[in-house]
């Protein structure tokens, strides 16, 4: 009889210390950049997992396939995190929005960020009106340089990514939702990935959030 290859197990499912801890399977179209982001952030129990490209595979079909290779639970909560600078490319944007579909299907979140994930770690220190014009994951990349001093996607400095500049992310990027109409897949600079935040809060134990993230799952959506 061949063997049965199992499907991974998260490492947070390792790290959880009580039954109703929640974990967080995050898969992404970047290598090193949501990965090195999230790492730091430590929230009683919730533990989130991303799960990087590191076969050079980055298109949406190829991110949802490594998503769900992963063992997961019915209480377990799946999301992919997607940039749109390629993807919305005449020659692209139809795989890419039939992925957007499938993953739903299969009870997936979609956040996507525009150009690219460096939107969201900008809104982390810019106001939203500064980001309006940056259409290009490589202009947005280097702005961010000049905002941060410095920026390297596979060294990320934690001191630039706090609660306090999370809550703040959140809200700017919800104000350019509003502003662009909530499209499913955005063409003006921005991020969904607010929702993943508002989620990750919506799970945790409000009593030991940072007070900077205490009503954030309030805020619209």
């Amino acid at each position: 009889m061949p063997l049965i290859e199992r499907k991974p197990r998260p490492l947070g499912r390792e790290q959880r210390a009580f039954r109703d801890d929640r974990l967080f399977i995050v898969a992404c179209d970047d290598t090193y950049a949501p990965k090195q982001y999230f790492e730091p952030f430590k929230l009683t129990r919730v533990h989130v997992n991303v799960v990087p490209t590191t076969d050079g595979t980055s298109s949406a079909p190829h991110v949802l396939a490594r998503l769900m290779e992963f063992e997961h639970e019915a209480d377990d909560e799946l999301w992919m995190l997607l940039d749109t600078d390629h993807c919305t490319e005449p020659s692209h944007v139809r795989t890419f929005t039939q992925a957007l579909k499938e993953a739903r299907e299969k009870g997936v979140s979609v956040a996507l960020s525009t150009p690219c994930f460096e939107t969201w770690l900008l809104l982390h220190h810019l106001e939203e009106t500064k980001v309006t014009d940056l259409t290009t994951a490589r202009k947005t990349e280097e702005v961010l340089r000049r905002v941060l001093g410095d920026y390297d996607k596979t060294n990320l400095d934690p001191q630039h990514f706090t609660f306090g500049n999370v809550r703040a992310a959140c809200e700017r990027a919800e104000r350019l939702a509003r502003a662009a109409g909530h499209p499913d897949i955005p063409t003006a600079p921005g991020s969904q990935v607010h929702f993943l935040w508002r989620a990750i809060v919506s799970k945790a134990l409000s009593s030991q959030l940072p007070e900077e993230l205490r009503d954030l799952v309030a805020a619209k959506t």
